[in-house]
């Protein structure tokens, strides 16, 4: 069963909304009571020992340390103290008519030492269970026959004094009814809210995806014109230029595909043009003629060893690219084989008068394919030599960087590439400086790339028009 990506969102949104709403009803209905009644606790804790810390600086009981009690009393607070015996010594009274212990006050004072209920028999018996009481504090919940309740903390203090705390608790019961109404129109308003927000978030969201499906549909007939537009910095901004930039990338190689079809075509017909007009003038004309025979099939024999080169390239090409070649990776002297290199070109050089030279250490141990790798200096040689004017030089280099690497170039005394062609030159019969018209596959700096990308060597060309070029590889 296929769930679409709006379904899945849609189902997502409502669960996070019922989550959220289950947990309020946690809190709400089954929480509340018991939380409420910890954070009263809590309170009347704080207030017990600001009540012990007031005795214990004063040392019992004096004017100071009733004044400082008072400053404690909150509406809804009541603070009694007694002796070790149960009889109350002083009461503070801030609950009012409600306090279940001591009923009624009989002044108005906030503060007063006197009251008739200050000893009653519930707060007796209260301040005997604190003194029998073998924890620390005693805690207990009052209910009357309203069912308001009262928290009590209660301490027996230093084997000396009987300090009680209390407050009314408000009746939760009521409470939890409101809220537990309100939550029942709340989920209810919350669950229509979380599935409009899909509908429309999913609309947003789902809107870039759908214009990257329809362009992918354009692009798979053909069509690579096509753009997605949206002006976004966050993933799907960044998908969508990566797309694009996709695209051009694809259409750049159909058309690279296409010229070096067009142009292969074009270089093969002209062998097989010559190959195939040679041989009938042989079979027609020239035969029984020896001298012109001979000639014309040398030039067949040039123009089939030429064709033989190009297919040899084209398919060299395709076995590196796909990465079927099986590289022989061993270690040898690259500096060496540079020499070598030279010294194999030097005659060409001076038969047309221009000079080639190797500048660099003798012995750099490397570790690579030395067969790939001498295709690449003799492909970056002969490049060289045909740019390189009559009476100028072509330089071999090799020099040692800081992190270990062998950096090799060569360099030429041409006119330089055009800054535009420079990031095409390696690109497969991409041809740049007016090489059109040069014999050859133009496909050799396609094989060069191919063989340093599958070593993983860092390479590229730098140049500036009428200052020659430079290059290179890290190996």
């Amino acid at each position: 069963m296929k769930t679409s990506i709006r379904a899945k969102l849609t189902m997502l949104m409502l669960s996070i909304s019922m989550i959220v709403i289950i947990f309020m009803w946690l809190m709400a209905v089954i929480l509340f009571k018991p939380m409420y009644y910890t954070m009263t606790q809590s309170e009347l804790g704080k207030m017990m020992d600001k009540v012990v810390t007031a005795i214990e600086l004063d040392g019992g009981f004096t004017e100071n340390t009733l004044n400082q009690i008072s400053r404690f009393i909150s509406a809804g607070v009541c603070i009694e103290i007694a002796d070790k015996d149960g009889n109350g010594i002083v009461l503070f009274e801030g609950i009012g008519d409600a306090c279940q212990l001591h009923g009624a006050k009989d002044t108005s004072s906030r503060f007063h030492t006197q009251q008739r209920t200050i000893d009653s028999a519930q707060a007796k018996n209260l301040r005997r269970e604190v003194r029998n009481c073998s924890r620390t504090n005693y805690n207990i919940h009052l209910v009357d026959e309203l069912g308001n309740r009262q928290a009590i903390k209660g301490r027996f203090y230093n084997d000396t004094y009987t300090i009680i705390v209390s407050t009314n608790i408000t009746r939760t019961d009521s409470i939890v009814s409101i809220v537990t109404t309100q939550l029942q129109t709340g989920s209810i308003i919350a669950v229509f809210i979380a599935i409009i927000f899909t509908a429309v978030a999913s609309n947003w969201f789902l809107q870039p995806i759908m214009k990257l499906s329809n362009a992918t549909k354009e692009i798979a007939k053909g069509n690579y014109d096509v753009k997605v537009e949206l002006k976004s910095e966050d993933e799907l901004g960044h998908l969508v230029k990566d797309f694009n930039f996709m695209t051009e990338e694809i259409e750049r190689s159909q058309n690279l595909q296409k010229e070096l079809i067009a142009s292969i075509s074009h270089d093969l017909r002209t062998p097989l043009t010559i190959i195939k007009g040679y041989a009938e003038s042989i079979k027609d004309i020239t035969g029984d003629n020896k001298e012109i025979r001979n000639q014309q099939l040398t030039t067949i024999i040039d123009e089939t060893d030429r064709l033989s080169n190009m297919v040899g390239s084209v398919l060299e090409y395709a076995k590196l690219n796909q990465g079927a070649y099986k590289m022989n990776i061993v270690q040898f002297n690259i500096a060496e084989m540079c020499q070598d290199v030279v010294e194999t070109y030097s005659h060409k050089a001076e038969s047309e008068s221009k000079s080639i030279g190797y500048v660099g250490p003798d012995t750099v141990y490397v570790f690579a394919d030395a067969q790939l790798m001498e295709r690449v200096i003799h492909n970056f040689v002969s490049n060289a030599l045909i740019h390189t004017p009559v009476n100028t030089r072509v330089t071999v280099a090799i020099k040692i960087l800081e992190d270990g690497k062998a950096r090799v170039s060569v360099y030429d005394s041409g006119d330089g590439i055009k800054e535009e062609d420079i990031k095409y030159i390696f690109d497969k019969y991409y041809r740049a400086r007016k090489d059109e018209g040069r014999t050859g596959s133009g496909l050799g700096l396609s094989i060069v790339k191919a063989i340093l990308e599958n070593h993983n060597f860092e390479y590229g060309v730098n140049s500036q028009e009428g200052l020659g070029s430079e290059f290179w590889f890290e190996i």
